[in-house]
């Protein structure tokens, strides 16, 4: 059963706060632009293409806000979790700042101030970690966001293509200080506001890319950070039984529905390794 965290939800850190406002502003602020002022400008209402983008913005935007709730809410902790002491040894090791004895896979966060089941890392744009059961939160919030970023940019540059004189000298400044041209009173114009959210928009396409590309590669490999830092690589189960480790039995749903339930092989204390994976794998197969 997923448990969801009920106390200390938002960020402790200066940089955790600013990068989580910014994030749960500017994903609902980009949709709203996106619907209210672009796509009007580019398809005529009522057109069979518009209605296709809207249908298909819908989902994106559900998908996106989905699991990033999934990822900030889901309690990936071992706070609740029982814990034997005497699998001390068994790859199992002993957390001195939380004085209790933490599975494998789990580590230390020293500002969530718990230990972490498998856990990923430290994620900034929720203020929270990513480990064992919110991993599937994570990863697919940054699959639909880098689909989503990508869908505003082909937006806004098509309405920034068909705007007068936006290619100018002048335009250079516009384009690399786009928040400060507004603020300023410089360029108050809708078009100066397309451009910045066509630099916001650009720059996250390529963070998210870069994160995105290194994430899959640790999925596909059956690591973690940590894991793959110091080269263990233990929990290598082959591809698809990596993926189904991440978003679970039912990861079809898991993809297309952030809010649907898909049931982790795991549960985060007892782990399957390569070894053992010969043994009982065919059995799940």
């Amino acid at each position: 059963m997923t448990r969801l965290r009920r106390t200390k939800l938002f960020p402790r850190q200066v940089s955790d706060v600013g990068a989580f406002i910014f994030v749960s502003c500017m994903i609902p602020g980009s949709y709203l632009w996106e619907i209210y002022f672009i796509t009007p400008e580019l398809y005529k209402e009522d057109s069979w293409s518009w209605y296709v983008h809207m249908v298909f913005g819908i989902i994106m935007f559900i998908n996106i806000i989905g699991n990033f709730l999934g990822l900030w809410l889901v309690d990936t902790s071992t706070r609740h979790v029982v814990i034997p002491s005497e699998k001390i040894g068994e790859k199992w090791h002993f957390c001195a700042t939380c004085e209790a004895v933490s599975p494998p896979r789990s580590w230390h966060c020293t500002t969530c101030n718990i230990c972490i089941l498998k856990r990923e890392h430290h994620c900034m744009f929720a203020g929270y970690c990513v480990g064992h059961n919110n991993h599937r939160y994570f990863i697919l919030f940054l699959g639909w966001l880098w689909i989503g970023v990508l869908y505003c940019t082909y937006f806004n540059s098509m309405y920034i293509w068909n705007l007068d004189a936006v290619f100018s000298l002048f335009a250079i400044l516009k384009f690399i200080f786009p928040l400060f041209m507004i603020i300023s009173g410089a360029d108050m114009s809708w078009a100066q506001v397309a451009i910045f959210f066509w630099s916001v928009h650009v720059a996250a396409f390529l963070l998210v890319s870069v994160l995105l590309i290194y994430h899959i590669r640790l999925i596909c490999q059956g690591a973690t950070t940590y894991e793959a830092n110091r080269r263990i690589t233990w929990y290598n189960l082959g591809l698809k039984q990596n993926w189904i480790e991440v978003l679970g039995k039912n990861w079809i749903l898991a993809i297309i529905w952030p809010f649907g339930k898909s049931k982790l092989p795991h549960n985060g204390l007892e782990w399957d390794t390569t070894d053992t994976w010969k043994l009982e794998g065919p059995k799940h197969r």
